[in-house]
């Protein structure tokens, strides 16, 4: 594994955008980031992918750009913190962080060029006041979050997938939000929970509650699309609105993504394989059954 510390390779501002992962833990997270980064390289040719792999991982590094060592402080507690101090751990510069069980299924290219706009984004989902019925809320109440967060009576909340965030390391506005999403992060427990995630705090709850605290409102973007059974006839339908596939969630207790969905990224990956004269090492199937929201 071709490893270099994180501020090794210190982006400068004129750098172009590169993708970023972050993988620790089981080896299914490895196969995910490299299956991940196969297909970036198969459909936006040309964007740089760097991967960040804790310890103990074989990672095969002709796959990726540059592969650094992630330090353990980073994720002891969890992906819920290695994700809050991500604005930690990425050089300068502007970022698309990517979950490992991400694929790219069409052109990513375009819509980097469109984000080089924005200092910040993510997928808000929904938002709304203290009381409203807001989409993809599943960790918390907002009365919770208004308690531990000490947010005024009007405050907005927001529902946000962080599978993928765009993050410009240097810019006043991503300091912001995750210094208070690391600092939320402390002060959340276990109780507070509406779901249970691992047995740890999930990081979309610190970031929506840290948009909430820090007013700043995210350029949102429907980049990824999740699975959901019926949402597109064919598979070149789904391709067509979004460059990215989510494989959240697991094949156990929590199924957010339609079988068919799954098949369906399980034979793109092992055609691009064959079509590469690679080798696989995990099918999709397996991946998704050892997930951390498993544990």
């Amino acid at each position: 594994m071709a490893v270099g510390n994180n501020t090794d390779s210190e982006r400068r501002g004129d750098s172009p955008p590169a993708i970023a992962i972050l993988v620790y833990g089981r080896k299914e997270y490895a196969y995910a980031a490299q299956h991940l980064a196969m297909t970036l390289r198969e459909h936006s040719p040309g964007v740089p992918v760097h991967l960040w792999a804790g310890e103990g991982l074989l990672i095969d590094s002709s796959y990726y750009t540059e592969v650094h060592r992630l330090d353990p402080i980073w994720y002891h507690d969890g992906p819920g913190q290695m994700k809050v101090h991500i604005h930690d751990i990425l050089p300068a510069g502007d970022w698309l962080y990517l979950d490992a069980d991400m694929l790219c299924i069409a052109d990513i290219r375009p819509h980097i060029e469109a984000l080089k706009a924005h200092d910040f984004a993510l997928d808000v989902r929904g938002k709304g006041g203290e009381n409203d019925r807001i989409e993809y809320t599943p960790w918390a109440t907002q009365q919770t979050i208004k308690r531990v967060a000490g947010l005024p009576d009007d405050a907005v909340y927001y529902g946000v997938q962080t599978s993928w965030m765009w993050i410009r390391k240097g810019a006043p506005a991503p300091a912001l939000i995750f210094g208070a999403a690391k600092a939320l992060h402390d002060s959340f427990t276990l109780e507070d929970l509406k779901e249970q995630w691992g047995g740890s705090i999930p990081d979309e709850l610190c970031i929506g509650a840290a948009i909430s605290k820090t007013g700043i409102e995210p350029h949102s973007e429907a980049l990824a699309f999740y699975g959901s059974l019926g949402s597109y006839p064919t598979f070149n339908a789904v391709k067509a609105s979004h460059p990215l596939a989510c494989l959240y969630g697991d094949t156990r207790k929590h199924r957010l993504v339609a079988p068919r969905w799954i098949d369906q990224y399980d034979r793109t990956v092992r055609a691009l394989y064959r079509e590469r004269g690679g080798f696989m090492g995990m099918d999709i199937h397996r991946i998704m059954k050892n997930k951390h929201v498993t544990r």
